[in-house]
């Protein structure tokens, strides 16, 4: 359809301008320049003088009017490239054009590669070793380009350069213009690079060992049959750690199947500081992500929206038992006890306000994750957690709580204060909160079952995803409001007493362990950065409790609250204007090296068993799995073998390249374990509670 667009919109421009379809260079002399009405070509020469068996480079330089532009070998939706046709005297021979890097260039629906002001396309040149000096070789070309602005025009011209045979070689005053050109020709990729196909999603081009500041464009190569991508579609940046990638639209004539490998430019920055590279592109295959496509379970079958919602409320179940729980705990403890020998309405009430807050917290990470995803950005379960500035405000609200646990302050009149009281209907909005606040300490866990429900909901529309986040929030909120409403069951719980202060105290201990396990973290995010910024943060949390406690009255707890915003402003500040630190994942992962698509394909052609290790420093599941099995010698001997190797996946950053690697296994979080066998191309999905003897069953 493009193409018949271009055939009429061409038929139009020449009739319009007929008077302006006289060839250049027919009426005129050959000579080293020719014009058409809106191109000047220039022939122009390395050398002055060339020498028997001499290779050199000649060039068309093009100067193109203002608004108009030519094109590159690949058009783009429309246009013809420029193509030269050479008369050479015998035993001399012209090679191809070498292409610099083009530009996009929209117009209205299409978008066209193409130059506009100028360009220099340089053809190497070979004399042959019989030339003999004294006498001149004549070169002439015949070009034939199409020049646009509103409407298109066939440009022509014929030029001739002659330059004299001698017994050694001088170079011309043209000679600086071609080196220039040569020197801005597009490098060789100076790592792997490979495609992606994503079914109806698209393509994925993936880089690896170049960095980019999240500008890049690839122009492909022509294709003997159809396109590769759709030329006029925008072309999504993707940050990795070990690179980055572009997603790309497919074009509707992209042969069905089609294989590679796939050529073109890749153009990374803007501007004066662009960069050009050439690359080739492998094509590998990956599970569609599509819409309607749900992910797989552990056993490979299909999931459906009842399974995925009993899965979710399973996995909501379990995970109150994950050890990222533990710290909210205390607080959920000591709001049972307290309530266990009172009204029993009351505690139902404390019950069902807590597992609205759950419920709440659930849903609203689940509209936060679809809006994200509906702007393009590759996000999952815990991408709060790859924030600095929310590690640190968490590192500074777990000192908060355990200042309260300790009694340094006191909101409210209950003895929970903290938010989960119920005594007072503020203590109701108490109980809220903390359900609030369980949600936020469980993303850094995983639990079993889980992974297969987000994944699913990670694939559905608005309304499905919220089912599977609601079905999560009802199974992780249920023993908990359960067992308020069990009146026999609490009654048998220990009568309060002045036990329970020192039990209060002894649970501030968790609170500030979890403190130093998230300052840890944004230390692994921004390094030093990190710790100054949660260190002062916490400087700024215990002036203002001192402050709250020895300045009684609204003014003092204004200014106590005032500090606190300060620090926390300050301390996230500080530290989002960090520089992101390349996260050693072999550091906290015996010895992996780092994954990307190419290093598991190329083991694969090797004949080696790949183990990936999907994981994050923020997440407690994952650590849990590395001190308890992959610590076990057996295990590490088993990963490290001969036939075995142990690649890792960090996602303590933020990393696009990994989120769309794990959507495309059906899993929007960490961990996710899988075994590549050689020669299969569908990796085995491996549970996240993991054990010895699964991990070595899998390798054998």
């Amino acid at each position: 359809m493009k193409r018949a667009l271009l055939a009429l919109w061409l038929l139009l421009s020449w009739v319009g301008f007929a008077q302006a379809q006289v060839p250049a260079g027919v009426s005129a002399p050959i000579g080293i320049s020719a014009s058409s009405q809106n191109v000047e070509i220039t022939l122009i020469s390395a050398r002055a003088a060339v020498q028997p068996g001499d290779v050199f480079h000649v060039a068309i330089q093009q100067k193109i009017a203002p608004d108009w532009h030519t094109y590159w070998r690949n058009p783009g939706d429309s246009g013809e490239p420029t193509y030269l046709n050479w008369t050479l005297p015998e035993g001399v021979k012209a090679g191809e054009i070498k292409w610099p890097a083009p530009t996009a260039i929209p117009f209205g629906p299409l978008v066209n590669y193409g130059f506009s002001k100028s360009v220099v396309l340089p053809v190497e040149v070979q004399v042959p070793t019989s030339a003999k000096p004294g006498t001149t070789l004549s070169l002439k070309v015949d070009a034939t380009w199409l020049e646009c602005a509103d409407v298109c025009i066939p440009g022509e011209g014929s030029v001739a350069i002659n330059l004299p045979v001698e017994a050694a070689k001088r170079d011309s005053g043209d000679a600086s213009a071609i080196q220039a050109a040569l020197a801005d020709q597009p490098k060789p990729l100076p790592d792997k690079a490979h495609l992606t196909d994503l079914g109806a999603s698209g393509l994925q081009l993936v880089v690896t060992g170049v960095p980019a500041d999240g500008k890049a464009y690839f122009f492909p190569y022509e294709l003997k049959l159809g396109a590769l991508v759709d030329f006029a579609a925008p072309q999504e940046f993707v940050r990795g750690k070990d690179g980055f990638g572009l997603n790309l639209t497919k074009s509707k004539s992209l042969p069905d199947p089609f294989v590679g490998p796939f050529e073109g430019i890749l153009v990374i920055g803007e501007g004066r500081n662009a960069k050009a590279f050439s690359l080739k592109a492998e094509l590998i295959a990956a599970a569609p992500m599509s819409d309607t496509a749900g992910p797989k379970g552990v056993g490979g079958a299909d999931v459906g929206l009842l399974q995925a919602l009993f899965f979710a409320f399973l996995g909501g179940l379990i995970l109150n038992l994950m050890p990222c729980v533990f710290p909210i705990l205390s607080m959920k403890a000591l709001g049972l006890l307290e309530a266990s020998h009172g009204d029993t309405a009351e505690a139902r009430t404390h019950g069902l306000w807590y597992g609205f807050g759950v419920l709440a917290s659930f849903l609203g990470l689940a509209g936060l994750l679809i809006g994200l995803k509906a702007a393009g950005m590759a996000v999952g379960w815990g991408f709060q957690l790859q924030s600095p500035a929310i590690i640190v405000g968490l590192a500074v609200l777990m000192v908060l709580i355990g200042f309260n646990l300790l009694g340094f302050y006191e909101i409210g009149t209950s003895l929970q204060g903290a938010g989960t009281g119920l005594a007072s209907k503020s203590g109701h909005t108490g109980s809220f909160f903390t359900g609030v606040l369980a949600v936020v300490v469980a993303a850094p866990c995983t639990a079993p079952f889980m992974g297969v429900a987000l994944g699913f909901a990670a694939t559905q529309p608005a309304i499905g995803a919220l089912s599977v986040f609601a079905a999560l929030g009802l199974g992780f909120a249920a023993p908990f409001v359960a067992l308020t409403f069990m009146p026999d069951l609490m009654r048998a719980l220990p009568r309060p007493g002045a036990w329970m202060s020192r039990l209060r105290e002894a649970l501030s201990f968790p609170m500030f362990a979890t403190a130093i396990w998230l300052i840890w973290v944004s230390s692994a995010q921004v390094g030093q950065a990190g710790v100054l910024a949660a260190l002062g943060g916490v400087l700024a949390a215990g002036l203002a409790v001192w402050i709250w406690r020895t300045w009684p009255g609204h003014k003092g707890r204004a200014i106590a609250l005032m500090i606190l915003v300060a620090g926390l402003v300050g301390a996230g500040t500080y530290v989002t204007q960090a520089p992101a630190m390349a996260t050693g994942a072999a550091s906290s992962s015996f010895g992996g090296e780092p994954w990307t698509h190419a290093r598991v394909e190329a083991l694969q052609q090797e004949g080696k068993t790949v183990f990936v290790n999907f994981t994050a420093d923020w997440c407690v599941t994952c650590k849990v799995n590395e001190v308890t099995v992959f610590a076990d010698p057996a295990v590490r001997k088993a990963l490290n073998g001969d036939k075995a190797v142990y690649l890792v996946a960090d996602w303590t950053s933020r990393d696009d390249v990994i989120a769309q690697a794990l959507a495309s296994h059906g899993r929007v979080g960490v961990p996710l374990y899988l075994v590549y066998k050689p020669g299969v191309a569908e990796p085995q999905i491996l549970p996240q509670i993991l054990s010895a003897e699964v991990i070595k069953s899998a390798l054998q």
